[in-house]
């Protein structure tokens, strides 16, 4: 068990390494257009919400005031990570089929191995987000809370990456229904307004927003790095489990939906 656990992770590698390099061959900018498209939509919605469709003032967990994009940009990170991962999700196995035609492997490894690649980005946004957040002095020790948080966000859309993955190689129609699904979700998700802007909205759309389990990732993100009140142990402790439990369940549904992966590529 052990060998074949280390295997697959040296397969992992292997293709993060492979993405890794490609993914910006050729390109002047290389990976700084990864976080290209971030900036312009935290751009673009900042100007949107701050000048033409104003929202009330969002106060910063320090006192400091309130940031318009320091609170979105908390949820963008989380948002981001989701999204790119279910679009990338879809391609790879596709990209892959050469190789899955020759060579036998667990064709998962290279689902999560390229998953990691927009890891890479992710981590990148998250760090400039934590200086926009000292650069506003909107810092304490409930940042800590937000590595379980980003963690179990990861294993989530891992999870249900893994499942996009092998139904895009089974349904042609994945790919709009994922971009319909996504566009949805967007708007469902706390990312443009705290939850307390829910208050006094129909009963039924307010349910859905809160048992979206995007809404508690992004919550908690917003939890201990803007508002500065961390999660209870409670909470982390469920995002976590919730995120390693899809994470193994998108793995056991990857492996019962794939016996004849090669035949449906």
């Amino acid at each position: 068990m052990a060998s074949v656990l280390s295997s697959d992770l040296e397969l992992v590698g292997a293709f993060a390494r492979r993405d890794r390099s490609i993914r910006y061959r050729g390109s002047v900018m290389g990976w700084a257009w990864s976080l290209a498209q971030p900036a312009a939509m935290l751009l673009f919605f900042s100007i949107l919400f701050a000048t033409i469709f104003p929202l009330p003032e969002i106060p910063m967990g320090s006192g400091n005031g309130s940031s318009y994009p320091a609170f979105l940009f908390c949820g963008m990170v989380v948002w981001n990570l989701f999204s790119a991962t279910q679009n990338l999700s879809i391609t790879t196995l596709r990209s892959c089929r050469p190789l899955l035609g020759k060579v036998a492997f667990p064709a998962w490894t290279a689902v999560v191995g390229a998953q990691l690649v927009q890891l890479i980005q992710v981590l990148s946004e998250f760090a400039v987000l934590l200086l926009l957040l000292l650069l506003l002095g909107n810092m304490g020790w409930s940042w800590l809370a937000a590595v379980p948080v980003l963690i179990g966000a990861i294993l989530f859309t891992q999870g249900v990456g893994l499942v996009v993955s092998v139904l895009g190689t089974r349904f042609r129609d994945v790919r709009a229904v994922v971009a319909i699904v996504l566009g949805l979700l967007y708007f469902a998700t706390p990312i443009l307004y705290p939850m307390s802007a829910l208050d006094g909205m129909n009963h039924w759309l307010m349910l859905a927003i809160k048992l979206n389990p995007l809404s508690w990732y992004v919550q908690g993100m917003h939890d201990a790095l803007y508002y500065l009140d961390a999660p209870s142990p409670l909470a982390l402790l469920l995002l976590l489990l919730g995120g390693a439990g899809t994470f193994l369940l998108g793995r056991w549904a990857f492996t019962r939906l794939s016996t004849d992966l090669a035949e449906n590529l």
